[in-house]
């Protein structure tokens, strides 16, 4: 049974290997390590050691909102696992983006069919997004295999499983735990539910059922427990500040940049770039152009398939419903002008499913075949090609960092010490913790007292500058 399940599903075993060694290659010097990690790792290391349970997580870019604890708890077992060795959320994203692949090809094979799936796991395993995000352990990493989930929980439901609807409704509060621009998935969910209800789909009818309410609060209120235990205790600082960002972004959406200093609205050549850069890391690494061609391709087939199921009221879902995932999310982005990685995520899943139909659909035209699969072999291993020649990477790696630590306990000489930030980043309160954990791992971590020993550091784009006074 198992040599025939390998035998049947050998392509895709191979294009999950691949992406498992695309992710855990050369991990010590290709894994990032930024201050916001920096800020998870001493959060789950401080769990462990005084037993004291955060109930939130990092603040967002919005310093008066806080994003979830869940991904402390998940780096609070790996490094009791692995004895506190930074690199061990790594390898457990690394992992994670490997399984992923699979998740891609079974939703894409339920969706679509099996060539659309395992068009989409190829571009996954060689995605340079894809790939950078799976060498990063941070909240961000789990966000494309849970949105994989929660279509896949969709797609169950509307087909008429209504165990599903409590299954997406806990995925979708573990999303907002992980990431709260997450959001717009919900809304997406909600506007399914509410077409539902007009309509009196049968697949809102099989909800009315004491078991599936049940589980549906149940599944709802369990991953946000510790944030409720918080609002509790602090005068639910986390509920008013979000409905007050849910009237900010409003304000935002319909005109209001002074609200939103910096607003991208300022510069939409800056938004442009930002999403160019964000499709070729994503698609093909060697040209922007190129990739936001296929995209766009892409994006309008979608849209002519889901206008042709519309107008023949086709039972066929499969195409709306990847559309609402995709163009709800990306309307949020878009409306709420920013230029912010934290939206991107929960849309790597959509963007690449959405590639790969186009790519299935060129293929069902017989001399097209051929050129369809050169191109996708050519984007997938010129990519590649860049991962494995280039050690593709952004920033300042976990390696660097590590030397960085290193030097500062060599220095210190068993001495107490202070880690002090300088530059333009050095703003941010998380700036110094991934050298805070560092040093402390290594054997002697910093003080909490001011002390006569102080270490500056400044961080550029591609170095660290350490002055010792």
């Amino acid at each position: 049974m198992k040599l025939q399940f390998i035998k049947n599903n050998i392509l895709l075993i191979l294009i999950s290997a691949l992406s498992l060694f695309l992710s855990v290659y050369k991990l010590n010097s290709l894994m990032t390590f930024i201050g916001d990690q920096g800020w998870f790792y001493i959060s789950a290391r401080d769990l462990l050691l005084t037993h004291d349970i955060p109930l939130v997580g990092i603040a967002s870019s919005h310093v008066w909102l806080h994003q979830g604890a869940l991904w402390t708890y998940v780096l609070a077992v790996l490094l009791k696992l692995f004895n506190f060795n930074p690199l061990a959320g790594g390898y457990f994203t690394a992992v994670l983006g490997s399984i992923t692949v699979f998740v891609a090809y079974v939703l894409s094979e339920k969706l679509f069919s099996k060539k659309v799936g395992l068009i989409a796991a190829f571009l996954f395993a060689t995605s340079p997004l894809i790939i950078l995000n799976s060498r990063m352990p941070y909240h961000t990493s789990l966000v494309p295999i849970f949105t994989l989930f929660l279509i896949f929980s969709v797609f169950k439901w509307i087909r008429g499983k209504p165990i599903y609807f409590p299954i997406a409704l806990g995925i979708l509060t573990i999303l907002y735990n992980l990431e709260i621009a997450t959001f717009s998935l919900f809304a997406t969910f909600s506007i399914i539910f509410i077409y539902g209800i007009f309509k009196k789909k049968n697949w809102i009818k099989g909800l009315l059922n004491r078991k599936i309410i049940t589980l549906s609060l149940l599944f709802f209120l369990i991953p946000m427990i510790p944030m409720l235990l918080y609002d509790l205790n602090h005068g639910f600082p986390q509920t008013v500040k979000f409905v007050i960002w849910l009237f900010y972004k409003a304000a935002v959406i319909f005109g209001y940049p002074e609200l939103h200093p910096g607003s991208i609205s300022e510069s939409w050549s800056t938004f442009g770039k930002f999403n160019m850069e964000a499709l070729k890391n994503l698609i093909y690494i060697k040209n922007s152009f190129i990739s936001a061609f296929i995209f766009l391709i892409s994006v309008g087939l979608l849209f002519k398939l889901s206008y042709g199921d519309l107008k023949s009221k086709s039972k066929k879902i499969s195409n709306i419903l990847l559309l609402l995932f995709f163009a709800i999310p990306s309307l949020f982005f878009l409306a709420a002008k920013t230029g912010s990685a934290a939206y991107l995520p929960m849309l790597y899943p959509q963007v690449l499913i959405i590639i790969a139909v186009f790519f299935s659909q060129i293929m069902k035209k017989g001399t097209l075949t051929i050129a369809g699969l050169t191109l996708i072999l050519l984007i997938g291993f010129s990519n590649v090609y860049v991962l494995l020649s280039n050690n593709y990477f952004h920033g300042i790696s976990y390696s660097r960092r590590l030397e960085v630590a290193y030097e500062i306990i060599k220095t210190a000489n068993g001495k107490e010490y202070n880690i002090i930030g300088r530059g333009e980043n050095s703003k941010y309160e998380s700036f110094v913790t991934p050298y805070t954990y560092l040093t402390w791992w290594l054997g002697k971590g910093v003080s909490e007292k001011p002390e006569k020993l102080k270490f500056y550091i400044t961080e550029y784009p591609d170095k660290i500058k350490l002055e010792v006074k």
